[in-house]
């Protein structure tokens, strides 16, 4: 039994969530103003790679919103959640929501959607494997696999996402439309609305699936159900470019965020202090790179096979 938190650390503080989503959209504006105004094949390459960040990290405000750890007051944090993380995305955050927490209530089993979307479920693989799917992801072809393997998931009858209402629906459709369509506009009046397609949509398309395949992996890929989730997740120690690129907004605190998902992503740090003071934290699942993981869950078949 996982011992009970000090009040302080399942505390939400508006200003801190706001603060971060008010940051990631500022390095968002930042890119698409470097682009315009420094017209250089690398300008445009690191404003893509910035924003391909920065649409992990709204994915995991939408992920905060889910849990509703993102505001104190739920409407509010429905609304945000879906008006400025996961509308720029083109989702809906009530769906995403119900196929999270039945992952959070068993992850890696059968019916798991994430390790489904994600394709995480069949793992130690080969490592020319692992190059091949990530190739997939940077060349956009993993995010239309991923697509259709939500598609069968929901018509095979798992990940059942609960029907929202219909103000929600209509709320959801309508934050979509009115935020592209303003992105689209602001580019267009400046005179660039190609950039929309070029800095938002192929970003979308690319590296945002291979930024959030590396971060699916170092989470769950090569373990299986347990009913004690420490030992079927990761948790990368060290923070560093790996995490502002691949586990932003301390979601890379990933064994800690299953033990108390209702903590709020800044204060999973201190959650990670206090459960390495405990000794529960299974060493053999703490890392220190995203590449360490990556070679553990390519290595261990090719020796078996060998």
């Amino acid at each position: 039994m996982r011992p009970p938190l000090p009040a302080y650390l399942t505390t939400i503080s508006n200003s801190r969530a706001l603060l971060a989503v008010a940051l990631d959209w500022a390095l968002i504006v930042a890119c698409f103003v470097a682009a315009i105004r420094f017209s250089h094949p690398l300008v445009f390459l690191l404003s893509a790679i910035l924003i391909a960040r920065t649409q992990l990290a709204l994915a995991v405000l939408m992920h905060e919103s889910a849990h509703g750890t993102l505001l104190s007051y739920r409407r509010l944090n429905d609304i945000a959640g879906q008006l400025f993380a996961a509308a720029p995305l083109l989702l809906v955050m009530d769906f995403y929501r119900s196929g999270h927490l039945q992952h959070h209530r068993a992850p890696m089993v059968a019916d798991d959607p994430v390790a489904t979307i994600f394709g995480i479920d069949d793992y130690p693989v080969t490592r020319r494997e692992l190059v091949w799917r990530l190739f997939k992801d940077a060349t956009g072809i993993g995010y239309f696999l991923s697509a259709r393997n939500l598609v069968r998931t929901r018509q095979r009858g798992r990940n059942p996402h609960k029907s929202a209402g219909h103000s929600m629906r209509f709320y959801a459709i309508a934050s979509i439309v009115a935020v592209q369509s303003v992105m689209i506009g602001l580019l267009a009046a400046a005179g660039h609305a190609a950039l929309y397609f070029g800095l938002w949509i192929l970003p979308a398309l690319t590296l945002l699936p291979l930024f959030g395949r590396i971060r699916a992996i170092t989470e769950h890929a090569g373990y299986r159900a347990s009913e004690d989730q420490r030992f079927n997740a990761r948790t990368v120690v060290r923070r560093s470019w790996q995490t502002f690129f691949v586990g932003p907004h301390r979601i890379h605190y990933h064994i800690e965020h299953h033990e108390y998902p209702h903590v709020p992503f800044y204060r999973l740090q201190q959650v990670h202090a206090l459960m390495v003071q405990q000794g529960r934290l299974p060493a053999a699942n703490l890392y220190r790179s995203y590449g360490q993981v990556l070679r553990d869950v390519s290595q261990l078949k090719q020796t078996a096979e060998h």
